[in-house]
């Protein structure tokens, strides 16, 4: 099954997970894993990195697919809004609830329910969400009528939620009930050679979609491409190809000129910065080794680096870690 699902993960555009990179290998691989079971996966991934790709492909390898795959962003909602947002609300329930209105859990029935940007929930939110994951049953606003749910739940955050449990920012109880398994989505900036694979997808997909001449990525703009640093990542650099597809002529070589100004300057500066991206890559994969071999115990972890505590919190901040437990 795994290996099966491993195949049609990277050769059909579910999740659009495309990549050679270390990192994406090991994400493919760990889809193909998870995909079929009713485990709640959380993905970690900075903005942009494709984490609703990802849940999408869990969702479409897995015996769940023929059934629905919805999105719930939870991010500026009131508690009482998102209530009646997730779960529903009945007619006269608040002002301007003018009919019954089934919520996002309805609409996934029998299929996925993608929670998406959890971070920022409040207290009341946290317990009003741990409770459904704990019974899979939900009320709609203004109802007392309990209603089962058959759904997956999974989830995503662009923040370490480990770091906002210790911060007690967020639930822990909620934070397990989340997290059967945690994937991490890599940035771009440390997808090395897959910077020009995606832009020469991206360009010829969209140029496609227009009925245009594809242009061609010179060696100079994919080599611009890639020192870029990408702080949008993926969603980013698909909107540059996007605008190159504008601004070079149809079917021409896409020269340095072409790209972007903030783009572009990448290639005036030329290699400088590499070290420092090196050594904090470095840094970072040396950090969550310790952190995977000492169970995710923080503690422990800094004792074996030599470090304190407070200290090995902070480098995880700084650098992104995620680590696997």
């Amino acid at each position: 099954m795994a290996v099966t699902a491993m195949a049609a993960i990277e050769e059909t555009p579910t999740g659009g997970l495309l990549g050679s990179c270390p990192a994406m290998r090991e994400l493919r691989e760990q889809i193909a894993s998870f995909a079929a079971s009713e485990l709640s996966i959380h993905v970690f991934g900075e903005t942009g990195t494709g984490k609703e790709r990802v849940a999408r492909a869990l969702h479409a390898h897995s015996p769940r697919r023929h059934g629905p795959f919805v999105a719930f962003n939870a991010a500026g909602f009131t508690d009482e809004l998102m209530e009646a947002e997730l779960f529903g609300h009945a007619r006269g329930a608040f002002t301007g609830a003018l009919t019954d209105r089934e919520g996002f859990v309805a609409a996934a029935e029998g299929g996925t329910l993608f929670l998406d940007e959890l971070a920022e929930l409040t207290a009341r939110a946290q317990a009003k969400l741990l409770r459904f994951l704990q019974e899979r049953e939900y009320r709609r606003v203004g109802e007392t009528l309990a209603r089962r749910a058959d759904v997956r739940v999974l989830s995503a955050t662009n923040v370490d939620l480990a770091v906002r449990v210790e911060e007690d920012r967020f639930r822990q109880d909620l934070w397990f009930r989340l997290r059967d398994e945690r994937l991490v989505v890599p940035p771009l900036r440390e997808r090395g050679a897959d910077v020009r694979l995606l832009a020469r997808h991206l360009l010829r997909r969209d140029a496609e979609r227009q009925g245009r001449p594809r242009p061609v990525l010179g060696a100079a703009a994919e080599a611009a491409l890639e020192r870029y640093s990408w702080p949008g990542n993926v969603r980013q650099l698909d909107s540059e190809m996007r605008r190159v597809l504008v601004v070079a002529p149809p079917g021409a070589l896409v020269e340095p000129r072409h790209l972007s100004a903030e783009v572009r300057s990448a290639a005036e500066r030329g290699p400088r910065g590499c070290l420092r991206a090196a050594l904090r890559t470095f840094e970072r994969d040396y950090l969550r080794r310790a952190l995977d071999r000492n169970g995710g115990v923080r503690t422990a972890a800094a004792a074996e680096l030599g470090i304190t505590r407070q200290a090995l919190v902070s480098k995880i901040r700084r650098l992104g870690v995620c680590a696997g437990g």
